[in-house]
């Protein structure tokens, strides 16, 4: 583990399997992110994103993390979790402009409602680093991003793990389940057909959306003959 420290604030970078992860404490948060994260975070920077939402707050590092960085007006986080994050929520005491919702899945219409209702001019960076699930995921790519403002961001995390070889030998939890990048094919493709994808980067950890100028076409990001990672022989 790694310590950092930014705007008073220290971060314990935490990479660790779920059930060995820290909790956050009080002006020391658990971030579950390695420094390539964070470096592709920090490079977001000169887009100067002012609201922001995130969904899947684990123990609220990055949420903290996101203030500090970026000093947004509006910073909001949406977790499945229904117990709060106590560091967090002492953390926003004296932060009005920090919001958190519990015990609302990422594809629910409630999520959609927080972000309607907390950022009515639009959203400038979404961070879903929820289920890794691809419908959900999907899901809330559509409730969210028509929300996104032209030029912000819709980043997905860790959307590789399919690919990897202790998530598809048999028995694994997530064997059977569709690969993440099934969504990235999507999207990619839709750049080619919609000025509402201005980009899709796509690096080891993240996929980052960037929108143009459009409606969103819901309707057509439905595309035929999707490929799971494990059918393509992909490790």
């Amino acid at each position: 583990m790694e310590i950092i420290e930014l705007g008073g604030v220290k971060f314990v970078l935490d990479t660790r399997p779920g059930k060995l992860r820290g909790k956050s404490k009080s002006n020391e948060f658990v971030l579950v992110k390695t420094q390539s994260y964070l470096s592709f975070y920090e490079s977001l920077r000169s887009f100067k994103p002012k609201y922001i939402l995130e969904i899947g707050m684990f123990e609220g590092g990055s949420l903290v993390y996101f203030d500090k960085l970026y000093a947004p007006k509006t910073l909001v986080g949406v977790d499945i979790r229904r117990t709060p994050i106590p560091a967090l929520e002492r953390y926003k005491q004296k932060r009005p402009y920090i919001k958190t919702f519990y015990g609302r899945s990422q594809d629910q219409p409630s999520t959609r409602g927080a972000a309607q209702s907390n950022f009515p001019k639009g959203i400038d960076l979404v961070v879903d680093d929820a289920s890794h699930d691809y419908e959900k995921t999907k899901a809330t790519f559509l409730n969210i991003f028509p929300l996104v403002k032209a030029g912000g961001h819709h980043v997905i995390e860790d959307w590789g793990w399919a690919h990897r070889p202790n998530h598809q030998k048999q028995g694994s939890t997530w064997s059977d389940k569709a690969a993440m990048t099934n969504l990235i094919f999507e999207l990619t493709v839709m750049t080619a057909v919609s000025r509402v994808f201005a980009s899709v980067t796509v690096t080891e950890h993240v996929v980052c959306i960037r929108k143009g100028k459009g409606v969103l076409p819901q309707s057509k990001l439905d595309l035929s003959g999707h490929i799971r990672g494990k059918e393509m022989g992909l490790i």
